[in-house]
């Protein structure tokens, strides 16, 4: 990464074996571990294909690090974009590279909770 871009991560905080990857788009980056899964074509090929009109609400299920939300973030103007993750692990990764993103959420959940969620309204 350039002097710009380590002073934008700098107070992320990182565990042994991860790295910050920039993404090439609007600054964005993403934490990674030098040892394990990383994310491929596949996630990049999905969020363009996974068009999303202005305002529209996505939820990507099993986001992982959160990877094609943040590329749809970058690319696309949609309103609201939502991670689900069940891995602690990963889930963590994304949340300490962006905290408190403008119009993104990342839980840490399993479908049956969403579910029951939705049926009450909370």
């Amino acid at each position: 990464m350039d002097r710009d871009r380590d002073m934008q991560y700098q107070d992320v905080p990182l565990y042994e074996g991860e790295r910050i990857d920039d993404l090439q788009r609007n600054g964005y980056g993403i934490i990674q571990k030098t040892g394990g899964f990383c994310f491929g074509m596949d996630a990049v090929l999905l969020s363009g294909f996974a068009g999303a009109r202005k305002g529209d609400l996505v939820v990507d299920l099993g986001t992982g690090t959160g990877i094609i939300p943040i590329l749809m973030r970058a690319k696309t103007e949609a309103g609201m974009l939502y991670g689900l993750e069940l891995q602690h692990e990963v889930a963590d990764m994304a949340e300490r590279i962006y905290p408190t993103a403008e119009n993104a959420a990342l839980e840490r959940t399993d479908l049956y909770a969403v579910r029951l969620r939705m049926k009450d309204g909370t």
